[in-house]
Formats: C-alpha cells, structure tokens, sequence
C-alpha cells in the first residue's frame, strides 16, 4: 500500500494572498451588473443565418410558416413527416392553419424574431415569435375575437423514422421514459406536463408549456400522441372543451430541436467527481485513480450554494495543486435554494420560489435574525443577477473552472414579485432557466473557452433547453431506494434516451447513489453504463474504487482525453465488431491509428462466453490483430479466428484491439 503523509494545501506558500470580493456587499452591484448578458454568439454554437423562410443554427434549420414552421431538421435529418399545424374548431367549422407566411423582423446572429397572422372563421390567429442560436423558439400565440372556440390543438407531425422514443416530465409530476408504439392506430392520452421530448438515438424535438392551466379542457387527454401510417403525431389540445373568446386568449410555448451543440475532442477523458481532501496527497489521489474533474461541495463554501469559500487560500492552493495534475476543478451551486447571507435577508421575499400559499417551496430552520438556514429560490427573480455574478467574481478570485449545478429544476413557482403563478397556476419557469443556463455558459466559456465546464445534475429532467448549455449532466439519483427506485428501472431503454448524451449534446455521467448502491454494485452499474459510454461519477463510499479506477485509468491511457476517436455504442455496433451473443452490450472506440478499445457488459444472471469472429476486424483495421485486457494488461489471445472471453454475471470486460506490429 502506498504510504504518503497529508499536508495541508493551506500551508503551502503558492500563491499571493489576493483578497477575494464580498459577495454580500450591501451596494448589490450585480443588480445592474448584467453579467452574462452579450449578443454575442460563443463557441462551440454557431451565428444564426437566415437565407430566404430557413433559418440555420449549428446542426439544424428551421424553415419558418405561420402559425408554426414548416419543417426542421437535426444533423441533417428532417423531422417532420409534414408542417406543424394548428387546427381550430368554432361555429361548427373546422380550420386547419399551416404553411402560412411568416413575416421576419430582427436579424441578428444570435436572435432572429419573425411573427404571423391567419384568419380562422371571425378569429384573428397570430404569433410573434423569437429564435435564438440554440435553436430554441419562443411561440407567442394570440387567438383573438368573439367565439365559442370547441377545440384548439396544435398538431406536431414527426417522421416515424426519428419517433422511437418518448421522455415526458414535470416536477413531482410525470417522469417517463418509454419506447414509442411503431403499429399504426397506438395512442397515448396524459395530463399536461411541462416538457415533452420525441426523438430517437441521435436528436429529437423538444415541446414545452410552463403552466398546469394552458391546455384548457378535460385532464386525461391534454396530450395526445397516435401513431397514423405516415407519422407519429404530437397533439397538444390548448382548448379541449368549449371555451368563450371574448377579447383574446394568449399562450407562450416553446420548441426545440435537439442537440444544440457538438461535443468536443477529449469529451470521454472527462472523468468527474467529489474533490476530496484539500491536501497534496488528496490532489494525487484524485489523479492516480484517473479523476480529471474535482467538485467543491457546498461544504466548503461560506454559505450554502454562495460559491465563496469559507476557507479562500486552502481553495486557492489546492485548485493550483488540481490544474498541476490536469484536474479542472468546478465549485458547487444550486438554482432552486441558497443559505442565510446578509445579502439572501435583502432580497429574500423576491427571489423565493413560493408554494400556493405563499411559504418557501423547501426550506430550513431560522438563523438568529430570523431568517431560514436555507430557503427556496426561483430562477425567475433577480436571484439569478446574483448568483452569475457571484460565480464570474470566484472564477475570478480562484482560477476556477465552472461549477456543479445541483436541483437545477425547473421547480414550479407561484410567487408573483417575479412573476410566477396567476390564473393559469404555478409557473415551471423553463425559459427563465435557460436563460440563466446561457449566461453561466458565457461567463464559464468566456473565462475558459478551452476548460471551462457546467456540469448538471439532471436526475428526472432530460430537456434540451437546460442540457444544451451545460458540458456535463449527472442522472440516475431518482433511482435511490428512498425515491422508490429498483434496479429494473435502469434499463435499456433508459439508457438509450439519457445515457449516451447524444441527443442533448452533452456528456453523461451517471450517478452512483443510484438505489443507495454500495462497493458490491459497483460492476453492476459499470456493466449497464459503460458500453454507452457513460462513466460512473466518483464519490468515495459510493462504489468500489479498485475496479472504477482501472477503468478510468484505462481510458486515460487508450487517450479518450486527448485523441479523435470514433464512437459506437449498443444500438449502432459495426458490421466488424462482430461479437455475440445478443445478450451483451457492446460499445467500442476506435483511434485514428485503427486501436480500438473494446467494452462488453454482461447484463445478465448468468457468465457468458463472448465470441468474436476477429477476421472481419481486422479486415477493416487493415493487419491482424492483438488483443489484451486493457485493466490488466494481460494478453488474451484468439483460438484460431475467433476471440472467446468469459464475461461474469453482471460484470464487464475492456479489451485493447490494436493493429499487429510489422514484421
């Protein structure tokens, strides 16, 4: 056993002693600060272009109509089976509204607004509409007029092809993940939820409402999904029952298709976890079990999810201890709560996030002053003007390089000193959270345009608004046993809507408190998750370090943190990675020297023998082949063509495939 003694990061004479900035000066200059705030569009997104009806982002185009587009496709893909439309029925006559023309008015490169008006019998429909370089469109949608309207729904027809799956969620509402109905005629009815996501492996298209009272009429069918024989059609029913217009009736809705960004070279070298001890030693640690991400917890901050240190020069030192070993180092924050500091007291009443009858959605026990320990906060208040400040001041102070993002939400709101609530109940402030999201992103990416990270817990809430500006998200804790989880939830068809991080552009990372599992689990989650290319996030007494680190380090070496490498996961194995049987999943890595890195998880009760057929491999790597055990180094040579391993009852394997040397 290696034998070092701790110092304390603390002691070690680094650094300059820099005084760090007051995040509770009484002047409250992030109030006018706008920090974040920039027409500019960052890297890795791209401007927006408008050439003709189409507007173009990174990886998508949206080809505009009225009331709503007419096509939009994601990394090349179309995803409707035909234009968006909005059917309307009043005065015993039916309107379906499509393909109308849309009028566009500013043009930036990070914004283009455009707006549209129809005539529906003696209603008036019209949107004034906004997209930005995310690809996220706001609809705001008017009907206006004096009518009975019988039914309003919006019909959102998507290509079977890309329908395969179906992600729907609503705080302490709804949670699904399911496998769409391929057979003509299936139907799915459910209440309204916030955040509806259609798509399959690789993009999607996202929908979302922020009130329980937008979809006005009977609760069972607010939502309709039915499969017809050319699409699978989204149908969201704003008025399903009579409803008198007397005046106008106005809706905001958004869309977006998803992924919103590329992922960059080196995205699988990114292995996060807990910071440890704040000692040399603790700094080695992290970089011997193959850790490339260090996470300040909010136990070493003043104040609860206040990003400034209660201990500054230890953090200082030990982020230069970090950044020596290639450890980026991201401090923790939450969106939805902060703790009892002089400058919460001010602004306390205006940043809560409310309950119906006006407490704190979730809070503690009062400070001496009066206040509560720990209080509820709505990302549609000024809270979010503090906290981006505060986080670009520590960024600052310690060479930071982004933050943890814990209960990121969208939570629901009723309080209405900022907003929330009102006639049509609690708001879920989506868009108020992505636009928090964007100004984090351009103060991280803009102090680190090559390192900087936003790293997200996500757990039950896979949307694309939130996922498209962070780096990495962290999913899985809404399995815990105290959460009613069961290991048969972690499925594979889990895993392909949320665990290979494709379809939102960012990296996954699962986490293991799942189902309160322990050291023995921790081949079992290794099994499920690694084929996917999803890495486990490291917290001591949570997994078995020993099996976890040769993985990670195993990656190191294979160079996922610095090489181009092609990328297969389960559903989309080569033709010549041959290997069997079909009870195991399979992902694999290929280098631009032709090494491949080989993962084979046995999800089953049972060992089984994998065999691959290695002519073909070898074949398209050109030479024949070499095969080790890349934990352990040892060979594992072939009987004849064909390479046999045992794989043990929910465990794993990592093989090396590498091109013969030459003669």
């Amino acid at each position: 056993m290696r034998m070092t003694t701790a110092i304390l990061l603390a002691v070690v004479p680094a650094l300059p002693v820099i005084a760090a900035t007051d995040l509770s000066d009484p002047a409250d200059p992030w109030l006018t600060a706008n920090v974040g705030v920039t027409t500019d569009v960052p890297a890795p997104f791209e401007p927006l272009t408008v050439d003709g009806s189409t507007v173009s982002c990174w990886g998508r185009d949206y080809t505009l109509a009225g009331p709503l587009p007419a096509q939009i496709t994601s990394q090349g893909e179309a995803l409707l089976a035909a234009p968006m439309r909005l059917v309307l029925a009043a005065g015993g006559e039916e309107h379906v509204l499509s393909g109308g023309e849309a009028t566009v008015g500013v043009r930036r490169p990070d914004r283009v607004e455009f707006t549209t008006q129809a005539q529906a019998g003696n209603l008036a429909v019209s949107t004034a509409c906004w997209l930005e370089y995310d690809g996220l469109i706001q609809v705001n949608l008017t009907v206006a007029g004096n009518a009975t309207v019988d039914r309003l729904a919006i019909e959102i027809p998507i290509r079977p092809e890309v329908a395969l799956f179906l992600h729907e969620y609503a705080q302490w509402g709804t949670t699904e993940y399911l496998a769409i109905g391929q057979e003509v005629g299936w139907i799915r009815e459910t209440p309204w939820q916030a955040c509806t996501w259609i798509g399959d492996h690789y993009r999607g298209l996202t929908f979302i409402t922020e009130h329980p009272g937008d979809l006005m009429g009977p609760s069972e069918s607010q939502i309709q999904y039915e499969r017809t024989a050319d699409a699978l059609v989204l149908r969201v029913n704003l008025i399903g029952e009579p409803t008198a217009v007397a005046g106008e009736i106005a809706w905001t809705l958004g869309l977006q298709a998803s992924p919103g960004k590329p992922l960059p070279v080196g995205w699988h070298g990114r292995h996060v976890g807990n910071s440890g001890p704040f000692t040399i030693e603790g700094a080695e640690e992290l970089a011997e079990r193959g850790q490339t991400v260090a996470l300040v917890w909010n136990s070493a901050t003043e104040y609860f999810s206040y990003p400034s240190p209660s201990d500054p020069e230890a953090l200082r030192t030990a982020v230069q201890a970090w950044h020596e070993r290639g450890i980026s180092a991201v401090v923790y924050i939450t969106l939805s709560g902060t703790g009892p500091s002089p400058v919460h007291e001010r602004h306390r009443d205006e940043w809560m996030m409310s309950i119906e009858d006006g407490e704190p959605f979730f809070g503690g026990e009062p400070n001496e002053r009066g206040f509560e320990g720990f209080s509820s906060t709505c990302p549609n208040s000024s809270y979010t003007d503090w906290l981006i400040w505060a986080v670009d001041r520590v960024m600052e102070d310690y060479d930071l390089d982004g933050v943890y993002i814990d209960n990121a939400g969208p939570y629901y709101c009723t309080n209405p000193l900022h907003g929330c609530g009102g006639d049509r109940g609690p708001t879920y402030p989506y868009f108020a959270t992505r636009e928090l999201h964007k100004r984090l992103w351009n103060v991280i990416h803009g102090r680190k345009p090559d390192t900087g990270l936003i790293w997200e817990h996500n757990s039950r809430n896979s949307n694309s608004l939130n996922l498209t500006f962070c780096d990495i998200y962290s999913d899985g804790e809404h399995f815990r046993v105290k959460s009613h989880g069961t290991p048969e939830q972690i499925t594979p068809l889990f895993l392909d809507i949320t665990a290979t991080g494709r379809q939102w552009g960012s990296q996954p990372c699962f986490l293991p408190s799942a189902l309160n599992l322990r050291e023995e689990y921790t081949d079992w989650l290794i099994t499920r998750t690694l084929p996917y290319g999803n890495v486990l996030m490291s917290v001591p007494t949570w997994m078995d370090y020993s099996r976890l680190s040769r993985v990670l380090q195993a990656r190191l070496a294979f160079g996922l943190g610095t090489e181009p490498v092609e990328w297969f996961t389960p559903e989309a194995t080569p033709a010549w990675l041959p290997v069997g049987p079909e009870e195991l999943l399979v992902g694999a890595y290929r280098r631009a020297d032709n090494r491949v890195m080989l993962t084979i998880g046995n999800p089953t009760d049972d060992k089984l023998a994998m065999r691959m057929d290695l002519r073909p491999t070898a074949a398209e790597l050109g030479s024949e082949v070499t095969v080790t055990d890349a934990l352990t180094g040892a060979p594992c040579p072939p009987l004849g063509p064909n390479l046999v391993l045992c794989v043990p009852a929910n465990s794993f394997r990592v093989v090396l495939i590498e091109p013969a040397a030459a003669p």
